[in-house]
Order: C-alpha cells, then structure tokens, then sequence
C-alpha cells in the first residue's frame, strides 16, 4: 500500500493504493525444454528490470497499471546473485495521462507555459517539466510587477502584496526548477505533481478568485439595475 494521488479523473483525490499484482515485463522469462520442463531466468545476469504493476484505489476502485524501471545499485552491479534492485522511475500507463490546465481566467501567457510543463510531466520527462513550473512562476512575478535581479529577489519583492503561503508555494517551485536545471535532479513524479498543484493554487488565488469574485459582483449590479427598471 502507499499514498498517492488516484490518477482517474473522477476521483484524483490523495488516497491509499494497494498493490493488486507485479510482474516483471523486461526481459521476460522463457520456458526451455520439452513441455517447459526448464526455466530460463534471463533477469539473473542484469542490472536493470521493468515491471509492471496494477494498483487499486481504496476510494473509487478503479484500477491503475503502471511500469516500473529498476536498476542494482552501484556496489551489486554484474553479481549475479544479487537481487537487490532499486525504483528509479514510475510510470502511469492507465489510465492514460491527462496534461494538467489553467482555467481561462489565467493570463495567455502563464497558461500557455503551464500548459507545456504540464504536458512535459505528463510525457514522464520530471527534469524538464520542473524547470517549466519554474518559468511559470517567473512569468507570475512578470505579470505581478515584481522587480529583483534573480528569481528569489522577485518572489521576495512580492511578500508585502502576497500571503506567506503563496510565497513559500513560489520558492518551492523555484527550488525544484533549480533543481532540475542546475543539479539535473529528478524528482518522483508525485513530487513534482505537488509542484504542480501549489502553482496551480497560486494562479487560482491570484487570478480566478478575483475574476469570480468580480464577475459574481457585476451579474449582482446588474440584477439591481434591472429590478430598479423595472420599478421605474
């Protein structure tokens, strides 16, 4: 069992998955012999395995398949017996992944280079989405009229204008983005799905609330000019 967020569309809530089923798809084991009386293990030899794994939801039960790609670590390489492998990427194949969006309330630009980003994790490449959802955030400081020489400086510029929950949500895709493109770190992709919600809660309460809030504003003023004609 683990945590993570259910990937249909339906539920996509947090919730607690547990493993139905694991099968090794790379390389596959082949039956040698008359009436496979044999069996050739040709994983014994390798350093690298793929699997594939089959989740269930414990809120919506729908299922999940996923791959799963597994190296030895460094030290236990080419030992042949040694079956001590680590995880080192995850990836859902179904339900197909659906690219993250921007509601249209959200400037052009900020949703056009969140669109790519999303679109980069949802293609499995974690590094370049994360230095995508930096260039989100850097656009957001753009368009808020922050000023500063590096990133930190306009995010910083913004404290007196923004609540401290935004701010930490701006430096965190910072980080993550410097990760990406300074260190070449990969982070998990439930890591960077979080990135990617905290960018999200960004915009929609920098931008969809208000738009909301100013539409819902207007549609009253206009109930009351048109009640007021009426009476007239």
């Amino acid at each position: 069992m683990r945590e993570a967020i259910c990937p249909h569309p339906e539920c996509a809530r947090g919730v607690t998955m547990t493993r139905d089923s694991r099968v090794i798809v790379h390389p596959e084991y082949v039956n040698v012999g008359t009436g496979g009386s044999g069996v050739y293990d040709p994983t014994a030899g390798l350093n690298e395995r793929i699997s594939q794994e089959i989740w269930s939801c414990d809120y919506c039960k729908r299922t999940t398949t996923e791959l799963i790609w597994w190296e030895k670590p460094e030290g236990l390489r080419d030992k042949d017996d040694s079956d001590m492998f680590a995880m080192v990427e995850r990836r859902t194949i179904y339900p197909k992944p659906i690219p993250r969006t921007l509601q249209p309330e959200v400037p052009e630009r900020i949703r056009s280079l969140f669109d790519e980003a999303a679109r980069t994790e949802s293609a499995g490449a974690v590094r370049l989405a994360g230095a995508g959802y930096r260039a989100v955030v850097e656009e957001i400081c753009k368009d808020q009229g922050a000023t500063g020489r590096m990133l930190y400086d306009k995010i910083t510029n913004l404290e007196s204008r923004l609540s401290p929950d935004v701010i930490g949500a701006l430096h965190e895709a910072r980080m993550v983005g410097n990760d990406s493109l300074h260190d070449g770190l990969a982070y998990s992709p439930d890591e960077l799905a979080d990135v990617a919600e905290l960018v999200t809660e960004v915009v929609t309460i920098l931008y969809v609330h208000p738009a909301q809030r100013a539409a819902m504003a207007a549609a009253r003023a206009a109930r009351r000019a048109a009640s007021k004609a009426a009476q007239a």
